[in-house]
């Protein structure tokens, strides 16, 4: 076989929360890692997105940080890559497994020959892993942690370098919009930047009102669009994202969160498991949840689409396929980027990256 799935991290309680250590001493090289982490739930009153349940992944070698995002952000991340959802339902009832899987691609695609990532390369590189059960779900009491490798296995390959992605900033904004400047680094070419921001009830160009990219104090302006310009932009090119969840609802006349990965513009269609009829109450819910009135205890099953996931957008910077179409910011002076923002929120910054090995 040329390719092969091997397991790096055998199946282990995850109960606990804590920051797991998993060396990457593989000899082969990776063109994907996935996370597994399954939770148990041990109530039907969701808590939070189960995406919460993981705030971060890294790679690392030493101090030099090679990877470094939130499971919210890998999920949106995986949706601009693969432009489609996730295959598989949340669970939010009582006394069943919720199963999350994160990728992380280290090519424009999967097995790509020219992107990969060789663990050779670095003195120790490792996968650091921070979960905790408690902060989303349905109050689960248990949950377990596997990590798998897609590796090269007969195919020889000499990849140049790989996708380096990680969180170049965060910021809390006011009430009022107001700008914030970021430097930008030129040592790597620019793959795509990725704004992230998401509020309960608030419109995703509310927050942001323009976002602006200047090179050498506004001699060029390669970004320069006003927000809800730019949502539209994302949506053309890569659709609703689409999702199905399954729950129980808890019985009372008050409206139930249930939260989703579209923080905007979200259809709802529900499905009740049995005869009881369920009505949702947010037709355009926005910030990652849409509620459900019942007062009978009624399983239901919902089909979501919408946009924006966990509140994230691109800017892609070129031909995502053509290395040499990428933003090459080490030609360039001082890079700027200007967002005005507000709603009293945090706003995420991230940066895909082309990292050479040489």
């Amino acid at each position: 076989m040329k390719y092969r799935k091997t397991t790096i991290y055998e199946q282990t309680d995850a109960s606990t929360a804590k920051t797991q250590p998993i060396d990457l001493d593989l000899s082969e090289i990776i063109s994907r890692l996935q996370i597994k982490f399954n939770s148990t739930n041990n109530g039907h009153t969701p808590t939070d997105h189960p995406a919460k349940q993981i705030s971060k992944v890294e790679i690392v070698d030493g101090s030099d940080v090679l990877f470094s995002l939130s499971a919210q952000q890998i999920e949106a991340l995986m949706f601009y890559e693969y432009e489609k959802g996730r295959n598989y339902e949340m669970e939010y009832r009582n006394g069943v497994e919720n199963r999350m899987v994160l990728d992380i691609l280290f090519g424009r695609k999967l097995w790509d020959p020219e992107l990969a990532f060789d663990p050779r390369k670095f003195k120790n590189p490792q996968l650091r892993v921070t979960h905790n059960l408690a902060l989303g779900g349905s109050a689960p009491n248990a949950a377990t942690l596997e990590v798998f490798a897609d590796v090269f296995d007969e195919k020889p390959v000499s990849p140049i370098g790989f996708l380096q992605m990680k969180e170049l900033k965060n910021y809390a904004t006011g009430a009022s919009q107001a700008n914030e400047y970021t430097d930008l680094p030129n040592d790597y070419p620019i793959r795509r930047i990725l704004l992230q921001a998401y509020k309960a009830d608030l419109w995703w160009d509310n927050i942001f009102s323009e976002i602006e990219l200047d090179e050498e104090n506004k001699k060029r302006l390669p970004w320069s669009i006003d927000a809800y310009d730019l949502m539209q932009l994302a949506v053309t090119k890569y659709g609703q994202y689409e999702e199905t969840l399954v729950g129980t609802t808890p019985g009372v006349a008050a409206d139930q969160r249930w939260y989703v990965t579209p923080t905007e513009a979200p259809f709802v269609a529900l499905t009740g498991i049995g005869s009881s009829t369920l009505m949702s109450t947010d037709a355009e819910a926005t910030g990652g949840y849409f509620r459900i009135q019942n007062t009978a205890v009624q399983a239901f099953r919902a089909l979501i689409r919408g946009i924006i996931p966990h509140g994230v957008v691109p800017l892609d910077c070129g031909d995502l396929m053509d290395l040499s179409d990428w933003y090459d910011v080490s030609v360039k002076g001082k890079i700027k980027l200007r967002l005005k923002a507000g709603g009293s929120t945090t706003v995420y910054i991230l940066l895909q990256q082309l990292r050479k090995y040489a």
